[in-house]
């Protein structure tokens, strides 16, 4: 009878020791799509910043001038590739005055 249950929990050892297909895991390459999407600001009074989406920080000031906005954008993303870069724009603050009643 102890053979018998030495036996029995032996295959069920056995059994649970096999490998299970299912959990096995593979990796898949993924395409991430980024639509092109542009919203040329237009007017005056505009502020440009660029900004790492990947690490959600910006890499530089608000400033006035998009082209120097643009320049530290592309110069982070030639270093860290792998990090999208984007510039982001803002219409300049104003002095707020309250409305008189």
């Amino acid at each position: 009878m102890k053979q018998l249950l030495l036996a029995a929990l032996a295959l069920g050892l056995a059994s649970c020791a096999q490998d299970d297909d299912s959990l096995k895991y593979e990796k898949v390459q993924v395409d991430r799509y980024t639509p092109d999407i542009r919203i040329e600001p237009q007017g005056e009074n505009l502020q440009f910043m660029a900004l790492c989406s990947d690490e959600g920080r910006a890499l530089t000031d608000w400033v006035d001038s998009r082209s120097e906005a643009q320049s530290k954008a592309s110069e982070y993303h030639g270093e860290h590739p792998d990090r999208e870069c984007t510039v982001v724009w803002r219409q300049k603050p104003g002095r707020m005055v309250p409305k008189s009643q």
